[in-house]
């Protein structure tokens, strides 16, 4: 096996692998197409909870043949993200639980969902389980991404998880469509392995919001926190630049009281107000920052971070970083530290 590792080790694995580590998988240089196969064969068969192999689909392996993936490999949970070339594969099944959350990238010819083998379109999400025999036939491209989860961690029972993986295409659930994939789609992103720990139980609470939807069943408000902020978070990000955002849209949003919302933030590095001004104040350094900022008045971009006023600008790059905002303006590489720390401060 070939893995390129992109992020730092934080703690050892279970099977001695490298758990909270964003590992890089490329075929070889060097190898034949056969051996290419091969080779992906056996990462292939590593690489998911069951004893499952690779077959080629024609006779001989194209010269082209170049299969990438991406895994990580934390506490309760795994992700493993793949662009597969042309191969079918098949599985017998294993005597203990095994389940996944699908999301496909790309269109799928025919894969195996509790042993009932259907055409998958671009952008399903599934659930289902490796514990059941089943096989799929990957074309060339077939791209995905795979959550693995603990399901003792969320509290399922066999009943539970049948009914999960009876389920047809999830994707339009409004959790799965608003916080759940945004998360399976940027997962890889700078940084993410350092995180892994924190993760967890992120990870553990947007899936039990998750199944307490699709099921119709309560779950344990605490157990719910962090997919809640998880959610604020998202349509302030996605909103800031507006200046008509303010707590009270937030409210708006989250069917939540001011009161209710402010002890959901408590512990959290930034109340909701704040978060709002950090992120503002993270653009405007930004928009500071770039080699064209002196064509743009102050005025412009106090507009363009989503600050009502220039001086509301002012107040704010004071409140997150100690500097004036001429300082801001002619200190570049304080700038430059104080945006890393902002960026940090803010991270979903």
């Amino acid at each position: 096996m070939q893995y390129t590792p992109h992020g730092e080790v934080t703690a050892g694995g279970s099977d001695g692998a490298p758990q909270g580590q964003i590992l890089r998988y490329s075929v070889p240089a060097g190898l034949s197409p056969e051996e290419k196969f091969d080779h992906w064969r056996s990462w292939y068969g590593s690489a998911i909870d069951a004893p499952a192999r690779l077959e080629k689909i024609e006779k001989s392996v194209p010269p082209g043949f170049n299969p990438t993936a991406l895994g990580l490999d934390g506490p309760g949970f795994s992700l493993v993200d793949v662009t597969n070339d042309a191969a079918s594969c098949h599985w017998d099944g294993v005597s203990y639980p095994s389940d996944w959350l699908l999301h496909f990238r790309s269109s799928c010819d025919k894969f195996s969902f509790s042993g009932h083998s259907e055409a998958v379109s671009a952008g399903t999400v599934r659930f289902f389980d490796l514990s059941v025999p089943g096989n799929f036939y990957a074309s060339a491209g077939l791209s995905a991404v795979r959550l693995h989860f603990d399901r003792e961690l969320l509290g399922l029972d066999d009943t539970s998880v049948k009914r999960l993986q009876g389920l047809a295409d999830i994707k339009e659930n409004p959790i799965m469509k608003g916080l759940v994939l945004p998360a399976l789609s940027g997962w890889q992103r700078t940084g993410l392995a350092q995180e892994v720990q924190r993760l967890q139980p992120v990870v553990r609470s947007m899936m039990t919001a998750l199944i307490s939807s699709l099921l119709e069943t309560p779950a344990d408000p605490r157990d719910l926190r962090l997919a809640r902020i998880a959610a604020v978070k998202k349509f302030v990000r996605k909103n800031f630049r507006n200046p008509a955002l303010t707590v009270d849209e937030v409210v708006t949003y989250s069917f939540l009281s001011r009161r209710a919302l402010y002890y959901l933030f408590e512990g959290e590095g930034l109340q909701v107000s704040a978060h709002i001004r950090a992120l503002r104040t993270l653009e405007a350094l930004e928009l500071l920052a770039e080699a064209t900022a002196w064509k743009r008045s102050l005025t412009d971009v106090a507009g363009a971070s989503g600050f009502t006023s220039l001086q509301a600008m002012r107040r704010a790059i004071r409140e997150f970083t100690g500097l004036s905002l001429r300082e801001a303006q002619e200190k570049s590489e304080v700038l430059r530290i104080r945006s890393a720390e902002l960026r940090k401060l803010t991270e979903l």
